[in-house]
Formats: structure tokens, C-alpha cells, sequence
């Protein structure tokens, strides 16, 4: 996924710029001082998401955001702004962009707006007729099944949709061992995690046993698992 980050202040926007590529969020990372250097970007990019400063030196970033929704209906936009009327992030909502935030910007904050947006990104319908990318896994939670980068589909047991529906909102932060315990409905209080590390181990197996991969599943000592690899989740609308 490629990120465009618009604001006018360089050192903020490559602090921005570093704090992203820190959690591993884009694949490219691009940045842009104003609206002209974004129309440039985007001849020849087309974003996965945009994090756009409300006010910038040619113009206003929140008069653009309806073209910008039009043209590109799937990505997503964050707006920067130091604007703190209501009626702003109302409008700002209401023209296209999907979060708003008011600076100055609380990069944890920021952090998790992106890993919710980008999760959110890559749901796709599950009669899509879009191919699966190169490397991309493909979840199923509805069937219980996971579909590997060559589309070999592997069933999973309830315990193992849970752990790697958990895995992949987390994603890419790693997810304690706690909270993938609680994932299972349990209490992590009286939960072995030995027993949660003998399914993370079995998973793993299963699946480069059946697929050849194990989705990147990693173990962060200290902490407790987290998937590397891109992940695409199959939703399943109610007929």
C-alpha cells in the first residue's frame, strides 16, 4: 500500500513519514509540501492512503477532499488540521475524508487511525472477482478457512479463526499473549500460555505443512505473536 502524506511543515511530515515506516504500514511512503506536489504524486500514484493537511499553502486541503473521494473512492483519507470548530470535522466527514484529526497530533494516536483504516482497506467482498495480489493471504472466518498466496485453502479449527482474526486487526503491531488469550474467550489470568503457545506452534505448522508458508506468523519475545504478511479478509454479507 502506498501512503502520501500533504503538510507544509517538512520536519513534521518526515517525522510522520518515519513514524509510518516504523510500523512497517506502506510499502512506498511518499510526501508532498502542498496541493500542487499532490496532483503531481498522483499522475503517476494512486494511494492506498492520503494524510492531508487541512491548510496549506496553496489552497484548502478540505475543499479537495470531495474531488479526491470522487476519484478515488477506495482510499483512505486522514485530515490534519488546527481547526477545532465542530463544523469543520463535520464537514470534513461529510465530504468524503474518513477520520479527522486536530492537531497538534498525537503520533499514537495517528498510529492506530492508520492500522484501523488500513485493516478496514484490505476487507474485501467475498464474491470479489479480484485476484488475489502476489504473497497476499486471503481469510475466510465466515468458512473457517485461510486461501494461501497460490490459492491453496486450508481449513481451520475455531481456535485457529479466532487467533488469526486477532492477529490480523492487530496487524502490524504484535498482539500480547493476554489479549490473544481473551481473543479465545478466555481469562487471561487463569489461561496457561503455554497452551496458547502449543496452538500458535500448531498453526504454524499446519499451515506450512497444507500451504507451503506460515503467513508470517512471528513470535515477539516479550510480548506475544504478530503477523507480518499482508492479509486480506473475505467478508460474507447476510442474503
Amino acid at each position: 500500500m502506498t501512503i502520501i502524506i500533504v503538510d507544509d511543515h517538512g520536519d513534521w511530515r518526515d517525522t510522520i513519514a518515519e513514524f509510518i515506516h516504523d510500523l512497517g504500514l506502506g510499502e512506498a511512503i511518499l510526501t508532498a509540501g502542498s496541493l500542487s506536489e499532490l496532483d503531481q504524486l498522483l499522475l503517476s500514484v494512486t494511494p492506498g492512503i492520503l494524510v492531508l493537511d487541512a491548510m496549506l499553502p496553496d489552497g484548502d486541503g478540505l475543499a479537495r477532499v470531495s474531488h479526491l473521494r470522487t476519484t478515488y473512492p477506495s482510499m483512505g483519507i486522514i485530515m490534519l488540521t488546527g481547526r477545532l470548530l465542530s463544523e469543520d470535522k463535520v464537514s470534513g466527514l461529510s465530504l468524503g475524508a474518513d477520520h479527522y484529526l486536530t492537531k497538534p497530533v498525537n503520533l499514537a494516536e495517528l498510529g492506530a487511525t492508520l492500522v484501523s483504516l488500513s485493516r478496514r482497506l484490505r476487507v474485501v467482498p467475498a464474491n470479489s472477482p479480484e485476484a488475489p495480489s502476489a504473497d497476499v493471504w486471503r481469510f475466510d472466518p465466515a468458512r473457517r478457512m485461510l486461501v494461501s498466496p497460490k490459492r491453496i485453502h486450508v481449513d481451520i479449527t475455531d481456535t485457529e479463526s479466532r487467533l488469526i482474526g486477532a492477529l490480523i486487526q492487530a496487524a502490524p503491531l504484535p498482539l500480547s499473549r493476554g489479549r490473544l488469550v481473551e481473543a479465545l474467550g478466555a481469562s487471561a489470568e487463569a489461561y496457561d500460555t503455554h497452551r496458547l503457545d502449543a496452538h500458535m506452534h500448531r498453526l504454524r505448522r499446519k499451515l506450512r505443512a497444507q500451504a507451503g508458508g506460515d503467513m508470517g506468523i512471528r513470535t515477539v519475545y516479550g510480548v506475544g505473536y504478530v503477523c507480518t504478511m499482508p492479509v486480506q479478509v473475505i467478508s460474507n454479507p447476510k442474503s
